[in-house]
């Protein structure tokens, strides 16, 4: 027998930290929820006991009623099924979530009770642990080695002629270590919540002065602007390392003469999110690069990156509750792509 729809929470439940739900045992159906699952997800309560699960499931979490009707009836029998799940918010911002579900007993109905808690932050903390261990054990390590290897060699050639190439590749590893290190550095401002401060950006205007940039900085790349409307995010500093990384890996790492380059924004037409794409006409990117990206990568896997450019770009993608994603380029090349969810210009926000 179905749940009638007037089965809520008690009162109490609105006081607490954690976000609530509750749902039908057999249909999955969501009856109620409570203060704090309305601000985590950022939609009224009416309309959440309306929508599909997927309605609301980040575009790759692969979280569908279908999947949740048969946890919540796992729960119904007396399991505990816990989990973790990316949530879209109302307004498109990207944040996990650890879900416990529990059966219960309300005004004589058999329900299951589901308990929200936000581990956005954690997450977080536990990628960019995950990340710095493996700067430690493999690319600065490496690096080191490198190093070490031609300060040998540069013993044996200073008398000979070859002295100059030993001291530019000794040259050319300090500044990759140089290099590590500012990126370890971004990722550590990016990580402290108190560190910056998001204010809506015009992501035109700001791709203009990178693109400005570039162009000084290559003069023998092409690098192309194409902006198909206007678009705001609600963005900090973590956005202009993205961007920077974004294009200079599209141009450094291009065995062209002339490599090109085109960055696009503009907005999805069934997302409403914010895009950027940082397209080139280079090499495609080694799978191991991204592949490193992966949460379910071990930390103790000899996979991993040459650079920490993709990390970078993906940690700062995260904060701002985006998603980044690779794409081949055609005829030849790679497509870095920014999800961002869309802001508003700050005159929109007077009301």
């Amino acid at each position: 027998m179905a749940i009638p729809c007037d089965v809520t929470l008690p009162p109490s439940f609105d006081s607490l930290d954690t976000g609530v739900t509750l749902h039908d045992p057999e249909s999955g159906a969501t009856l109620d929820v409570n203060d704090r699952l309305e601000q985590l997800y950022g939609y009224p309560a009416n309309d959440l006991r309306e929508m599909d699960v997927g309605e609301y499931s980040a575009p790759d979490a692969g979280y569908t009623h279908l999947v949740a009707k048969e946890r919540i009836r796992a729960a119904a029998t007396g399991e505990t099924p816990t989990f973790e799940w990316r949530v879209e918010r109302a307004n498109g911002e990207l944040l996990w979530v650890r879900v416990r579900l529990t059966a219960t007993t309300i005004d004589g109905w058999e329900c299951v009770l589901a308990e929200v808690r936000d581990i956005t932050e954690y997450k977080a903390r536990e990628r960019r642990l995950r990340l710095l261990n493996r700067v430690i054990r493999h690319n600065l390590r490496n690096e080191t080695n490198v190093l070490m290897g031609y300060a040998d060699r540069l013993r044996s050639a200073i008398e000979s002629e070859t002295l100059l190439e030993e001291v530019d590749t000794i040259t050319e590893v300090a500044h990759d270590i140089g290099q590590l290190s500012d990126s370890v550095q971004q990722i550590e401002q990016i990580a402290d919540p108190g560190a910056t401060e998001r204010s809506p950006t015009a992501v035109g205007e700001l791709v203009e002065t990178y693109v400005t940039e570039a162009r000084e900085q290559y003069p023998a790349a092409s690098v192309s602007i194409d902006v198909r409307e206007d678009c705001w995010v609600n963005a900090d500093v973590g956005l202009e390392y993205a961007l920077e990384h974004a294009i200079q890996n599209a141009i450094e790492h291009n065995d062209t003469d002339r490599p090109s380059v085109t960055v696009s924004i503009g907005k999805g037409s069934e997302s409403g999110r914010v895009f950027v794409g940082i397209a080139d006409d280079g090499p495609p990117i080694p799978e191991i690069e991204v592949d490193a990206l992966d949460s379910d990568t071990s930390t103790t896997s000899t996979a991993h990156g040459t650079g920490l450019g993709l990390w970078v770009m993906q940690w700062c993608v995260d904060a701002l509750g985006g998603q980044l994603s690779f794409e081949e380029n055609h005829p030849r090349g790679n497509v870095v792509r920014f999800s961002l969810p869309a802001g508003e210009p700050p005159g929109d926000r007077e009301s």
